[in-house]
């Protein structure tokens, strides 16, 4: 594992980087992301982890030089090695894991303390998983930093108030339009993003006529049902649009699903597109009566409300530290495991022997263990003295660290 680490490798392309338009460009949908893992894994890589939001695209792997894995990810996102890296390189070995603790930890968020990264991060270590990629670093890695994230939410208020983009996009909804009672309001996309905008949306939007649209109808029944709301088939979707005051789209497909040719003319129409890539055609904003924002604009929204939570990113960036040294220490300890077992294999062959030369004596019960106990103390002590003689080079700082191992006290 320590091998594993000291090749670790992230390369990220987020907002920070980037407007909606060009991230979209480099966005991974379930299908490419295991066909990325696939591939990497097949180069020798280990450790592989895609994790692909609405804000960032990152790549996680060991043991692949950076140049030969981004290459083959280039390849499926059909280009070639482009002159300028849109990819930012974050770092190997610990830098890595540095960066990936404050992404799990909403630090490096579009939205600071967005609740929603968390279970990204599962999402992405299960993907993984299940791509068959040996995750054994990253594995322990992802459980620390989920440790922290939760002591983040729990130690600091980071998380209050509007921390997602489903959130925010529904507390826009709600200034905007004041009174909600009546109002239509469409829902398009089921998956996770989807799903909790659903919870939102029950929670903070009751008495508005809410529609569920997804491609598998079976999907939008059940979560139809499950919050009071109507489903509508996926092959009504423009009847439905024409008929909304506001329109929610949560799609994970690759391409418009949403066109100008749905909207009616002069309709009065909110449409916030949480998807990455965007899922509704830009030029919808152009129209009369229609208002559309991406997930950077309603992203920029929430921060303009919640300036106040940056307070807390001391004491989660203290957090975040702790939990690193706490992982570093945890490292120093596998260096040292090798040591400690070939000790206590070393002792058990000790005991081995004087158990056999016990078997010819005539002791018995508490005598033969105090006769053990003794032998073996004896055998420890002149290897002690033994190495004190003949192979210490500096015999005050060797008795110093023995004295510290056993507790002895200076006499």
């Amino acid at each position: 594992m320590l091998e594993s680490l000291s090749t670790f490798h992230v390369v990220c392309f987020s907002f920070q980087k980037a407007e909606v338009a060009s991230r979209e460009a480099y966005s991974l949908g379930d299908e490419r992301q295991k066909i990325v893992i696939e591939k990497l894994i097949s180069l020798g890589a280990e450790n592989v982890m895609v994790l692909s939001t609405c804000n960032r695209t990152e790549f996680y792997w060991s043991d692949v030089t950076p140049k030969k894995a981004m290459a083959e990810v280039y390849a499926e996102l059909g280009m070639g090695v482009p002159r300028q890296e849109p990819f930012e390189f974050k770092g190997t070995g610990m830098a890595a894991v540095r960066h990936l603790f404050r992404v799990g930890c909403a630090l490096e968020s579009q939205i600071p303390g967005d609740t929603e990264i968390a279970g990204q991060l599962k999402l992405a270590l299960r993907r993984a998983r299940d791509c068959g990629s040996e995750v054994a670093l990253l594995d322990r890695v992802v459980s620390m930093v989920l440790k922290a994230s939760k002591r983040v939410k729990g130690e600091t208020g980071l998380s209050t108030g509007a921390t997602s983009v489903a959130f925010s996009g529904i507390h826009f909804m709600r200034n905007e339009l004041r009174r909600l009672k009546g109002t239509n309001v469409v829902l398009l996309g089921l998956g996770k993003l989807g799903r909790n905008t659903c919870k939102n949306l029950a929670k903070h939007a009751s008495g508005a006529d809410i529609t569920v649209i997804n491609r598998d109808e079976s999907k939008a029944k059940v979560a139809a049902s499950e919050h009071g709301f109507q489903a509508r088939p996926f092959g009504e979707l423009k009847g439905a649009v024409r008929e909304a005051r506001v329109l929610i789209v949560a799609t994970g497909a690759q391409h418009f699903t949403v066109t100008k040719d749905m909207v009616s003319e002069g309709q009065k129409l909110l449409i916030l597109d949480m998807s990455m890539p965007r899922n509704a055609d830009p030029s919808l904003g152009k129209l009369e009566g229609v208002t559309l924002l991406d997930v950077d604009e309603i992203s920029q929204y929430a921060l303009n409300q919640l300036q106040e939570r940056f307070v807390h990113m001391p004491k989660a960036e203290q957090i975040v530290n702790e939990e690193l040294v706490e992982f570093e220490v945890w490292l120093e300890s596998l260096k040292v495991a090798p040591l400690l077992g070939s000790v206590k294999q070393g002792l058990q062959e000790f005991r081995d022997v004087e158990l056999d030369k016990l078997k010819t004596e005539s002791l018995r019960g508490e005598d033969q263990i105090k006769q053990l106990s003794d032998r073996l103390i004896q055998k420890v002590t002149t290897q002690v003295a033994t190495y004190l003689k003949t192979k210490s080079d500096c015999i005050e700082d060797d008795l110093h660290l023995f004295q510290q191992v056993f507790n002895v006290k200076d006499s």
